[in-house]
């Protein structure tokens, strides 16, 4: 059993994510992605999938993208969020690709689409990102 109140000592092992179906993605040189199968219990009654479920997967990009850039023992966490839904999506594969603009000190800003298996794009956003760095 996990104690929740100490972070996971795999930060990609998220109970959360694995109850909701996220797959690995990319963690690299400030671009970050994930991507999710949808499934029966994603839609909402209009028989798409939940808008929070998109913002899950443009924020969970975010993080991959942020923490690329990260010194090992620094964390993240999300400040501020946008996500403009453009499109439904009721079927097949999203996968959210996050790109960092701007990496400071402190702040990290980053710009994120979502888009389902044909790349037609579903929703697009921009997140800040709080550094936490590790005293060295």
């Amino acid at each position: 059993m996990t104690d929740e109140s100490q972070p996971f000592e795999n930060e990609d092992d998220s109970p959360f994510a694995r109850l909701i179906g996220l797959q690995d993605g990319r963690s690299d040189s400030g671009v970050g992605s994930v991507s999710m199968a949808v499934r029966p219990h994603h839609l909402q009654s209009a028989g798409n999938v939940h808008g929070g479920l998109i913002a899950v997967l443009a924020d969970t990009a975010f993080f991959r993208a942020v923490r690329s850039l990260l010194q090992p023992g620094d964390r993240t966490t999300t400040v501020e969020m946008k996500v403009n839904f453009l499109a439904p999506a009721s079927d097949g594969e999203l996968t959210a690709t996050a790109t960092v603009l701007s990496s400071g000190n402190r702040l990290v800003v980053a710009e994120v689409e979502v888009t389902d298996q044909d790349q037609n794009l579903i929703a697009q956003g921009l997140g800040t990102y709080l550094v936490m760095r590790q005293a060295r």
